[in-house]
């Protein structure tokens, strides 16, 4: 048994069910959600792990910068001088809690990997200072 055709079996499938109201024109020419951009802090909200319905947008942009963390370039000539470090290397790997051992010298203990300035730039493409932290036993030198 068939039905009648109907204007909505000529929409696209993602406009299907769709009111004009919600939509517009963007600059580029597309046809978008008005409501996009509020979807989208939702969408990210949801992501970094809040919970509850009710949250402010700096809370979103506090949780993103935090997962971002406070990455800087690694070079050669650029000693963090912290005496805590995350490094990330060329592979896309991070190795938190590297410690300071000497000038331009830091020591991830948990594969005792001894990094110096050579490998920043290098090996070690950014790095992060981080607050002293509490090490686990395995980290003492």
């Amino acid at each position: 048994m068939s039905r009648p055709v109907t204007e909505q079996d000529f929409r696209r499938p993602e406009f299907r069910d769709a009111k004009v109201e919600d939509y517009e024109f963007r600059r580029d020419g597309s046809l978008v959600r008005k409501d996009r951009w509020e979807q989208g802090i939702h969408r990210i909200h949801s992501i970094v792990g809040r919970r509850g319905r009710d949250f402010e947008i700096s809370e979103v942009v506090e949780a993103v910068e935090q997962l971002k963390g406070q990455w800087l370039s690694a070079s050669h000539d650029n000693d963090p001088k912290s005496e805590w470090i995350d490094v990330r290397l060329r592979c896309g790997s991070v190795l938190a809690g590297c410690v300071r051992t000497g000038a331009f010298a830091y020591r991830w203990p948990f594969g005792q990997f001894n990094f110096t300035s050579k490998d920043f730039g290098s090996d070690i493409v950014a790095f992060q200072p981080i607050p002293n932290p509490k090490p686990s036993p395995e980290a003492q030198p």
